[in-house]
């Protein structure tokens, strides 16, 4: 922003009370102006890109992320300067074109002994949180004296713990975030379809996420709908249940055999706003009951392994889930058991991820979870969620 912009603001929130509202409309034109430079220099920009046709496609996804990174920052400048004379609050968000998200701040990242300890924390994400009710409170049970793993800044909250449920430690993180663009998928080199495979843990750090929980695996098999980049990248609609994210940050479930078609799908995803897909499940709860399944094509449902869930509670509030084997608790679940106490934890909406050995969530790129056979696997892909607060704020 120009000095003569900010000085202006500034002085805003200098002056005496009296002057204040005489002030505001100086900044109010200040700001016209320089907004209407800023336009007109991204409508050249434009312009010059659309000698053809393939350069105007091209450019327009740039195009629109530079007006939107222009917005937030034009929202943030107003609130520094008028703090102390208008209350603006403050917005982030993030790109789906920027594969790497804001480095998070580590001095926000914490542990404790006990829940009690934390309650200070829910009073002080208490507008993040926005009055929704959290599963983590001062009487959860933690396993054995485990570490309870927080991260908070204006833009997301993330607690992550370890508890018992059916002879299985269930290892949960509870993330409330600000904005859908959080709320993030990262494929294995940052592109669809790439045969090169990385640890849980390599692509958290790659990508700076906050919490991040193993994905789908979708390179190692062809089953299900894979939408990347707002595009239909893969169909296959028979023989398992896909989960859709969509712009506001929702899971929205297809089952088996609902789309007959590739075109089918496009329509769906075109006409919902979908950013991306999983491609692993059942559904394991949707509207808040229980799915049961009989037979699945992938996870070996019948059987006994580690399992893992991605869910949402409600409004851009969600829970990564996993069970397994830890420190002489060595029942694992079959999907229906698991699918049980998932419900218990009140959410509205979950669908099974790869289980088995791919099950891990990471957080500060240090893996929480245990693993099956201690190794962590190689895999394609990654969900997580990051803070959209800019590096040095």
């Amino acid at each position: 922003m120009p000095e003569t912009t900010i000085e202006t603001l500034d002085a805003a929130a200098q002056a005496p009370a009296g002057d204040k509202k005489t002030l505001r409309i100086v900044c109010t034109g200040a700001l016209a102006v320089f907004s209407l430079a800023i336009s007109l220099a991204l409508l050249l920009v434009v312009l010059l890109s659309s000698g053809s046709k393939t350069a105007a496609a091209q450019s327009e996804a740039q195009n629109i992320t530079m007006m939107d990174k222009y917005d937030m920052y034009m929202t943030n400048e107003i609130s520094n300067a008028l703090d102390g004379v208008l209350s603006i609050k403050k917005v982030y968000w993030l790109s789906d074109s920027d594969l790497v998200a804001p480095e998070p701040n580590q001095a926000c990242y914490g542990q404790a002994d006990s829940p009690s300890e934390l309650m200070w924390l829910l009073e002080e994400a208490a507008d993040l949180i926005d009055g929704r009710e959290m599963l983590f409170n001062e009487n959860t049970q933690v396993w054995n004296g485990d570490k309870i793993y927080y991260y908070y800044d204006e833009s997301i909250l993330v607690i992550t713990w370890k508890e018992i449920r059916e002879r299985s430690v269930y290892t949960i993180s509870e993330v409330k975030i600000a904005h859908a663009s959080q709320f993030r998928r990262f494929l294995a080199d940052g592109e669809y379809g790439s045969d090169k495979q990385y640890t849980t843990t390599e692509m958290s750090a790659s990508v700076n996420a906050v919490v991040a929980s193993s994905g789908d695996f979708y390179k190692f098999r062809q089953y299900g709908t894979i939408v990347y980049g707002g595009e239909v990248q893969r169909f296959e609609g028979h023989y398992v249940d896909t989960c859709f994210i969509n712009d506001d940050g929702d899971l929205l479930f297809a089952y088996r055999d609902e789309f007959q078609s590739q075109d089918d799908a496009k329509k769906f995803v075109e006409e919902n706003d979908v950013r991306f897909s999983l491609a692993f499940g059942p559904v394991l709860v949707d509207n808040g009951e229980v799915k049961k399944t009989a037979s699945y094509a992938l996870g070996e449902v019948n059987n006994e392994y580690s399992r893992a869930a991605l869910c949402q509670k409600d409004e851009l509030h969600y829970l990564l889930v996993n069970c397994c084997g830890e420190g002489g608790y060595q029942g694992r679940q079959n999907i229906n058991t698991f699918a049980k106490y998932v419900a218990e934890l009140g959410v509205e909406k979950a669908y099974a991820l790869d289980g088995g050995q791919t099950t891990v969530i990471t957080m500060d790129d240090q893996m929480i979870s245990s693993v099956d056979y201690g190794t962590q696997r190689r895999i394609s892909d990654i969900i997580y969620f990051a803070t959209a607060v800019p590096e040095g704020e």
